[in-house]
């Protein structure tokens, strides 16, 4: 189950990263970015991990990934981080919402669109999160090179 979730990891942010045009030599790295997310959301609840702090530390994984590949291979970390969370977006939580609204069960849909709201949430500030890490690090790395102006 695990292998056939990394392959379509891999296929679906690979496929996510033709469909947005990210050049040649950097196709397969974002494909690698959305598996290793994949595979970091799916060993947390091994661990007894709840679901969002899962989705949140796979989201800050992809973006510190994709900071990382786009320094090594000088093309916009946006190449790697929309394709590496794409194996984390809640469709099926999604679409489990709408359709509980559709058969008229609202105290449902709104439950489950509460929990996608949360996860698209942990997804968000797990992101950010991993741009903040590297930024701060940056900064810090060069902070003994700079000069204080009057």
């Amino acid at each position: 189950m695990l292998l056939q979730g990394m392959v379509l990891s891999l296929i679906s942010s690979t496929a996510w990263c033709v469909l947005f045009n990210v050049p040649i030599r950097t196709i397969f790295a974002g494909g690698l970015a959305g598996m290793i997310g994949f595979l970091v959301f799916s060993y947390l609840p091994t661990l007894g991990s709840e679901v969002l702090l899962s989705t949140f530390v796979a989201a800050a994984v992809v973006s510190l990934l994709s900071q990382l590949l786009s320094i090594i291979l000088r093309v916009p970390s946006t190449n790697f981080s929309v394709a590496g969370i794409i194996p984390l977006v809640p469709g099926s939580l999604a679409y489990k919402s709408m359709l509980a609204f559709v058969n008229n069960d609202y105290v449902e849909g709104i439950t489950l669109a509460t929990k996608t709201m949360m996860v698209a949430g942990a997804i968000a500030s797990g992101l950010m999160f991993g741009i903040s890490v590297l930024t701060i690090w940056r900064g810090a790395r060069h902070a003994g090179r700079r000069t204080q102006r009057d």
